[in-house]
């Protein structure tokens, strides 16, 4: 199989959604704009972010390359990249936090990659706790990851990064079933594409 490259997302009421809330999230934090009466409910949630020690970033693209290194969002080697909704480092300890606008999940992957960039990215960094913020149930979950855990952690992810680098001397790619296969991948051709599930 080829990467389809003719396809175009389409934009749902819940994208947009989600959308509009991170940028509303990053006014408040990085620029001081006050949240509009609509998300005003996450005010309290700001100001805790704001009110914890350390220096933070807001919408930090992020990418590792098939060495697991720290590159470029776009750099011809790169393995995964992912946008970091908000990320406080202090000292030897880092924050980050997920903002999640759909429905509450237990599936870790995605932070704990975003840990190992952190971990890469800044040697003096020890800990790093990672959040999901459920936007919809103002709810929290969490985890933490220390230094040590690294190699546990990259054992995970392993496997991908060989199917990706075969994938790419061969130029032959699989298709992989996933969560957003029901209705919301644009590759509606894929043998694992369904409709959206009905409430």
């Amino acid at each position: 199989m080829r990467i389809a490259q003719s396809v175009v997302d389409t934009v749902s009421p819940q994208m947009a959604w989600g959308t509009y809330l991170h940028l509303q999230f990053e006014n408040r934090q990085k620029h001081g704009i006050s949240l509009p009466p609509e998300v005003s409910q996450f005010e309290t949630f700001m100001s805790m972010l704001e009110d914890l020690p350390g220096e933070f970033e807001t919408e930090q693209q992020v990418a590792l390359d098939r060495r697991g290194m720290p590159t470029t969002f776009n750099a011809p080697d790169v393995w995964w990249r992912g946008i970091i909704d908000y990320v406080k480092r202090d000292g030897t300890r880092a924050l980050i936090v997920d903002y999640k606008t759909g429905k509450m999940h237990k599936k870790f992957g995605q932070l704990k990659l975003f840990a190992l960039y952190i971990f890469a990215k800044y040697p003096e960094i020890m800990d790093v706790e990672v959040q999901f913020f459920w936007t919809q149930i103002q709810t929290i979950t969490n985890a933490r990851y220390t230094r040590a855990m690294t190699s546990t952690l990259w054992s995970e992810f392993v496997p991908d990064l060989k199917q990706y680098v075969e994938a790419f001397r061969t130029d032959t790619w699989q298709a992989r079933p996933s969560g957003l296969c029901h209705g919301w991948c644009p590759v509606t051709h894929c043998e694992f594409w369904k409709p959206k599930r009905q409430r």
